[in-house]
């Protein structure tokens, strides 16, 4: 035993071993300085790679992700654009200061800078008297500027009690705003009691670089000669004979103008000489639906009418995106008008629409063989040629709900979806350049149904299905008694 261990010992101290030893040290050295240079350059290239190709967005409604609408966009830029995202370090919102950074990623023309105002309190001070709030963005093309507030990006639901995120509407409607040339302006008429248009709409309004003014009639000779559209939303009272005079004389100067109304027993004898004066009139009574697939669930007055998507104003739209108006009156074509009109339908319920009289303030939903049957316009647009290469356009529709953000929230926008359209197209605002990015909810989404679907689903979920179970059941129970 003792001699075993001698030669193990002399022979582990041996020459041979020690450069086998040796080789073996070296190569390990070797390998691990490969591997870690191979990991270096693998981190150098990933950190070339843009934002999103590094990081996977996750969420539901892509709240990380940048709409191919603003990818087109930015990346066409050919001016320069600085983004100063404004806050205090620690302080950062994920969700803001990412999608800065997938911004940055979009143009060589377009870069992000982050200013922490403890430590340069007077920076801002150069593009607003006012006070920033944190997680700001400052967007600055030029001698331009726009400022996007932190709250601007987080606009409060009107149909829901929770938030939405706006972050990538509100950003490059601004980057819009700093490298165009021109603002728009267009004026809503005032002093008949008029509805408050929704905030969805109006959204979408300043996204295209609209800035939206009130206009009254009384006070001014005249519509301004800037105007690039007027919008009257539901007046409750008449317009005076004056008014409607200026109106007209608008159009007949190539103006555009979207009317809403909504169902008054009052006569408005100066706002149907208007319509008349372009071919249309109002129905006394309330349109009904009787087809399942487009009324809401027991309100056949809240009606789900059919897009005609050959219109102008409704060009691009699926032909199965809903929207959503109630208590809306039949638009129909006076019996005689100018040749020089020319009318088109814009939404109209299916044939199985019906109407409704209002009888001492009360309606009644269920049909009878007295109401009148077939489809009826409840959006139209009306155009006519001027000469010397201008129209007049005049957008009719019959209920001010199309604008409403309760019911526009309840068809996924696609009443603000349509609305956007309508005032782009009006302002001549080409498609191309027309901002339409819609909020990103940071809540469940709500089901949108008709009356049909949801009789179907009552119908699966409270017989066939239960139906199922106990058909299971019993076959398993026969299976049993027979073995």
């Amino acid at each position: 035993m003792k001699l075993n261990i001698k030669e193990r010992i002399k022979k582990s101290v041996s020459g041979e071993e020690h450069r086998r030893n040796l080789r073996h040290g070296s190569y390990s050295f070797v390998v691990t300085l490969i591997v870690i240079a191979v990991i270096v350059a693998v981190n150098l290239v990933v950190g070339q790679l843009p934002t999103s190709a590094t990081q996977i967005d996750a969420s539901s409604q892509k709240l990380y992700s940048i709409g191919d609408e603003t990818k087109e966009f930015v990346g066409s830029l050919e001016e320069d654009v600085q983004l100063y995202y404004i806050v205090t370090s620690g302080n950062e919102d994920s969700l803001v200061s990412k999608m800065l950074e997938r911004y940055q990623d979009l143009s060589s023309h377009l870069t992000v800078e982050t200013i922490d105002p403890d430590l340069h309190p007077e920076f801002t001070a150069q593009y607003t008297d006012e006070e920033v709030s944190d997680n700001s963005v400052i967007v600055v093309s030029g001698s331009k500027n726009r400022i996007v507030s932190y709250s601007d990006m987080y606009p409060s639901s009107y149909y829901s009690s929770s938030s939405e995120f706006d972050g990538e509407g509100q950003l490059t409607s601004a980057i819009s705003y700093v490298t165009s040339d021109e603002t728009l302006t267009v004026y809503q008429l005032t002093g008949h009691e008029e509805q408050s248009l929704g905030s969805n709409f109006t959204d979408a309004i300043e996204k295209n670089n609209i800035s939206l003014e009130d206009l009254s009639l009384v006070t001014m000779d005249s519509v301004p000669e800037d105007a690039a559209a007027l919008i009257i939303n539901a007046p409750a009272k008449d317009f005076s004979s004056e008014e409607t005079d200026k109106l007209i004389n608008y159009m007949e100067n190539g103006g555009k103008i979207l009317l809403f109304t909504d169902y008054t027993a009052d006569e408005m004898v100066n706002l149907d000489r208007f319509l008349e004066n372009y071919g249309l009139e109002r129905d006394n009574g309330i349109v009904m639906e009787e087809d399942a697939d487009h009324y809401v669930p027991q309100r056949p007055d809240g009606i789900l009418p059919e897009l005609n998507t050959s219109s102008e104003f409704a060009s691009g739209m699926s032909s199965d995106s809903y929207v959503l108006m109630q208590d809306a009156q039949a638009i129909r074509e006076i019996d005689s008008y100018r040749d020089s009109l020319e009318i088109t339908p814009i939404l109209s319920t299916t044939d199985s629409g019906y109407i409704k009289q209002v009888e001492d303030g009360m309606i009644s939903f269920e049909k009878n063989s007295e109401d009148e049957t077939g489809s009826f316009d409840v959006g139209v647009s009306v155009s006519e040629n001027m000469g010397n290469e201008v129209t007049a356009e005049l957008v009719y529709f019959s209920s001010s709900t199309l604008n409403n953000d309760s019911y526009d929230e309840l068809v996924m926008n696609g009443n603000s979806e349509l609305l956007t359209k309508v005032i782009t197209g009006l302002c001549n605002i080409d498609e191309s350049e027309s901002i339409s990015i819609p909020v990103k909810s940071l809540s469940v989404s709500y089901l949108s149904y008709t009356q049909q679907s949801a009789a179907f689903w009552r119908t699966v979920i409270m017989i066939i299905i239960p139906a199922a179970f106990l058909a299971a059941g019993f076959c398993i129970w026969i299976r049993r008694r027979r073995r």
